[in-house]
């Protein structure tokens, strides 16, 4: 039984590529000292970022993607029987190892490190038969992590995703950061910023809701509403861009838009 560990890396430094890089690495090669190379196979996902990683196999995105889709990628790209989505600035425990393999040997679907899951393990295949208009979901971009993350983890709930530690709410000190036993954050002082305020990307605490505790018509609403504003900003970078894109092209044609994406965008233009 093996893992495939799918370290995810964003833009750090957004003016500063030399700075950007080399934080990058630092956390590389804290990852490559601390894996069990024996069961594990580690892999690199470079979301709108690029740096060396020397002998370690990597994944490139041109653009920065959500947590949702990037879940998608793993699965799709896992190499052995089980994958883990760990973000560059975690790192798991030797105990968190331990027990990562013990769910795996017990055939679970899937389970997360923690209650919000920035670690997440996957079996193999776990999105393999999801319904297309919640891949369409976890692809757009401009509604941030929020919401087809938490559509997905509803999806996710029925196969048995569960957490695995009672501990996801410790704080550990000097310094001070997010984990438990299984694993922590290991952010340096230097860290930059929250890429989710840096990328104007939305959440829902923004809109005064906590882990969708909000009757259904209120969740609609502000869904439409989060929809709303991220289609605005969308326009205004898609004006600031149209001489660039006309002239260049793409060439005009006359068929027609076709598939799962177009009946799911017209669910937001008939409304």
């Amino acid at each position: 039984m093996k893992l495939h560990c799918f370290v995810c890396t964003s833009p750090l430094y957004l003016n500063d590529y030399d700075r950007d890089r080399s934080l990058h690495q630092h956390y590389l090669e804290a990852h490559q000292r601390s894996y069990p190379q024996e069961w594990v196979f580690l892999s690199i996902i470079q979301n709108g970022c690029e740096f060396p990683t020397g002998t370690t196999d990597f994944i490139r995105n041109p653009i920065p993607k959500n947590i949702a889709y990037n879940w998608l990628l793993c699965d799709a790209n896992c190499r052995e029987d089980y994958w883990l989505f760990l973000p560059e600035d975690c790192q798991v425990s030797d105990q968190g190892w331990l027990e990562i393999r013990k769910q795996m040997e017990k055939g679970v679907p899937c389970f997360a490190l923690s209650k919000d899951p920035k670690a997440f393990i996957g079996r193999r295949g776990t999105f393999a038969d999801l319904p297309e208009d919640l891949q369409v979901l976890c692809d757009m971009n401009f509604l941030g992590k929020e919401i087809g993350g938490a559509v997905l983890r509803g999806v996710l709930e029925q196969q048995g995703f569960h957490c695995i530690t009672k501990e996801w709410r410790r704080i550990s000190d000097d310094p001070k950061r997010w984990g438990n036993a299984l694993y922590a954050e290991m952010n340096v002082e230097e860290h930059p910023y929250d890429v989710n305020k840096t990328r104007s990307l939305p959440i829902l605490q923004d809109y005064g809701l906590d882990g969708w505790k909000a009757p259904v018509n209120v969740l609609e609403s502000t869904f439409m509403a989060i929809i709303d504003n991220s289609l605005k900003q969308q326009k205004q970078a898609a004006d600031r861009a149209k001489s660039i894109v006309c002239h260049h092209g793409p060439l005009i044609t006359e068929l027609p838009f076709k598939g799962m994406v177009k009946k799911f965008l017209s669910q937001f233009t008939s409304s």
